[in-house]
């Protein structure tokens, strides 16, 4: 019987790829039944790539919407189908008169919570169909901006018509509309030629193994040594420990009543809407969502109940899973 591996791989994806052939590939040389990628990443940018494999495929819902950080590196004078370097030039113009503390000012007035425009080429879906493939068709149609945050935006280097940058957004933040938004800002285009996902929420390039490294491996525990186990994806969420009586429970659908946690737990859960159980081995068990559930249908008589929304097979039977141990890594975009 073949052992099933769970939980959440991190590659640092290369130049080049697509983030869907990377799953696809991780699939069919590790015998993975299921799997999906975390967070697109366009095929000319790298970094991390969260893999969710098997039983981590749960876990996708409570992941993706964690903030994201990238460094990158965006051209002035001109802008692209795409906004990027992969589309064809729509227009151009001459830079070399923006001052370096214009520059400053136009990045950092992104800072905050703003409405932006989804590309066209994007997986953005509008009535049905994604709209990257209306635009090979050279359909160009109206898109609702989307709120987005950046968090935190910094230029590292400057050698007009290349400005390297770091930014922290929120999901759903294209940085290749951030770098049109910006070149239009400074009255010249710009288009996005180099990204780098340094980090996709609690997951960075420390834990990410690089692909040429990973297609190179020689046996399955080489690759569960860089598996992350479901339990330690999910560090932002308060830890419950069961007994094999309320764990048996979980695992039947039961929910369980607040009242029933111990005085420690009470305490620690009380402003969560989930929460993690698991066993005292350290086996994610199940995901629990703490909600308001009224009582003999009397006003004011309510009770915390925590719900099972996620279940977790046992995994005690699969392969051992291993903490995976910094190799080779690198945050920095180089400006050329």
């Amino acid at each position: 019987m073949r052992m099933e591996i769970n939980g959440i791989l991190i590659v640092d994806k290369p130049d080049g790829m697509l983030s869907l052939d990377v799953v696809r590939e991780i699939k069919r040389r590790f015998q993975i039944r299921k799997a999906g990628h975390i967070g697109t990443l366009d095929p000319f940018a790298t970094g991390v790539l969260p893999i969710a494999l098997n039983e981590g495929t749960k876990l996708v819902p409570f992941i993706k919407e964690e903030p994201k950080e990238y460094e990158g590196v965006i051209k002035l004078g001109e802008e692209t189908t795409t906004g990027d370097l992969t589309g064809k030039i729509t227009y151009k113009k001459q830079c070399d008169g923006i001052s370096k503390e214009l520059i400053f000012q136009s990045f950092y007035s992104f800072l905050g919570k703003s409405l932006q425009i989804p590309p066209m080429f994007s997986a953005v879906k509008i009535e049905g169909k994604p709209l990257y493939k209306l635009a090979r068709k050279g359909i160009e149609i109206e898109r609702k901006p989307r709120e987005i945050e950046i968090f935190s935006i910094k230029v590292i280097e400057v050698e007009i018509p290349l400005i390297r940058f770091y930014v922290s957004c929120s999901k759903g933040t294209y940085i290749r509309a951030l770098a049109i938004d910006i070149g239009r800002k400074l009255g010249c285009g710009a288009h996005l030629v180099k990204l780098r996902r340094n980090k996709s929420g609690f997951f960075n390039l420390k834990q990410a193994i690089p692909w040429d490294i990973l297609i190179h491996l020689n046996n399955p525990e080489e690759f569960f040594d860089h598996v992350i186990s479901l339990n330690e994806s999910l560090p932002h969420f308060i830890e419950i420990i069961g007994d094999e009586d309320l764990i048996r429970r979980v695992r039947q659908g039961q929910w369980l009543e607040k009242d029933e946690l111990t005085q420690q737990y009470i305490n620690q859960i009380k402003n969560e809407s989930f929460i993690k159980l698991s066993s005292p081995q350290g086996e994610l068990v199940a995901i629990l969502k703490m909600e308001s559930m009224r009582m003999n249908c009397e006003i004011g008589k309510e009770k915390i109940i925590l719900r099972p929304v996620r279940i977790f097979k046992s995994i005690s039977h699969s392969a051992p899973q291993f903490k995976y141990e910094k190799k080779y890594w690198s945050s920095r975009v180089s400006i050329n």
